[in-house]
């Protein structure tokens, strides 16, 4: 069915930092809330999205949580992913979901901060 979206399951290591979540900081205070003494460590899903009418790379996946565009994967990896679309016979899709985690966001005062960072549970291809 064309409204399911596929879960893509990764071996657990989070190991796809997702690109470009400066452009997205309002997005992730929207879900984050704002910085924290100890920042935060929340375990989510994503939704991949794929972007073929970007005009800077038709490969390119956006990465959503909770209704937010917070980046995109990064290069390499977006065209890893479609691999897997492509080879897993999910090409009928246009949006996936995959496990994230969103780490950072502290402030601890005398310009000790971070900013938050997210981090996608995806296959590589050496898994």
């Amino acid at each position: 069915m064309r409204d399911e979206v596929p879960k893509i399951s990764g071996p657990g290591y989070y190991r796809i930092n997702v690109a470009g979540e400066s452009f997205y900081r309002d997005s992730l205070i929207r879900i984050c809330g704002p910085r924290r003494e100890d920042g935060v460590n929340i375990e989510t899903y994503a939704e991949l999205v794929l972007q073929d009418d970007n005009p800077y790379d038709k490969f390119a996946v956006q990465v959503w949580i909770d209704g937010h565009q917070v980046g995109h994967l990064p290069r390499e990896s977006a065209r890893a992913f479609r691999r897997i679309v492509r080879y897993g016979q999910l090409s009928q899709h246009e949006r996936f979901k995959c496990a994230a985690v969103i780490r950072g966001g502290w402030d601890r005062g005398a310009g000790d901060h971070g900013d938050y960072g997210v981090r996608l549970d995806l296959p590589q291809d050496d898994d």
